[in-house]
């Protein structure tokens, strides 16, 4: 199991068309894309004008049929050739899961959750946020990192147990690299859960524990794109 992010930074101002282009194309000839879909999240901070995309793949072969296989239907050339006029710049990176279960509750443990058959977190509305807090570390770091987080962090995170999407690892771009994905209902519940998380004492024995592996560290906020089929974690 791996997962691509993509990051497309848009024109300033064009994420509502990049919206209404997902809506004129429709989704039945994308169906296997969007088939291994997490979300399609606009970002609240951060760079602005940007749609990052999370997906679920069985494996670089699965992407590749599944995302190689679009250019071979010639219905899409209008999609392609309309939003590349839209979109600035396009980034994407894979990642796997930390080996971390308690912090994995949507894939690992045997679970594996996809858009036709996983159970929606809440209904989809503006007031929704996602987090994505990611942990640069020096090389080779991982393995503290992840024993740290098994000492410290899982005790911490259990004010996130409902809010966590999913913890994951670079395998490609910045190299270790740990993001934790967490969603909200609205910005009053993250600033007190955070606020709890960061006054909790085994937080601040892990933040002590990774601080000797830690480059940079920092928190990215979306928004799930008001779209069911572009947003499936949200009924």
């Amino acid at each position: 199991m791996i997962f691509e992010r993509r990051a497309y930074t848009m024109e300033p101002g064009h994420v509502l068309a990049f919206d209404q282009a997902q809506i004129d194309r429709g989704f039945d000839l994308v169906k296997s894309y969007m088939d291994r879909l997490v979300g399609y999240f606009s970002t609240r901070t951060g760079t602005s004008d940007q749609v990052v995309h999370l997906y679920r793949y069985d494996s670089f072969e699965d992407w590749n049929v599944r995302l190689r296989g679009l250019y071979a239907v010639p219905e899409l050339t209008p999609y392609f050739v309309n939003t590349r006029k839209i979109v600035r710049r396009q980034v994407n990176g894979f990642l796997e899961l930390l080996p971390v279960e308690a912090l994995n509750p949507m894939w690992a443990g045997g679970n594996d959750w996809l858009p036709e058959t996983g159970e929606k977190l809440t209904s989809l509305n503006g007031e929704r946020v996602i987090e994505e807090r990611a942990f640069q570390l020096r090389p080779g770091g991982i393995p503290a990192f992840v024993e740290a987080c098994n000492e410290h962090g899982v005790r911490a995170l259990g004010v996130m147990e409902e809010r966590t999407v999913g913890a994951f690892m670079s395998m490609t771009g910045s190299l270790h690299n740990i993001t934790l994905w967490w969603w909200f209902e609205d910005s009053a519940e993250r600033e007190t859960r955070v606020g709890t998380l960061t006054d909790d004492p085994d937080w601040q024995n892990f933040i002590s524990a990774i601080a000797p592996l830690l480059i940079d560290q920092s928190s990215l906020l979306m928004m799930p794109r008001p779209i069911p089929e572009m947003s499936p974690l949200f009924g």
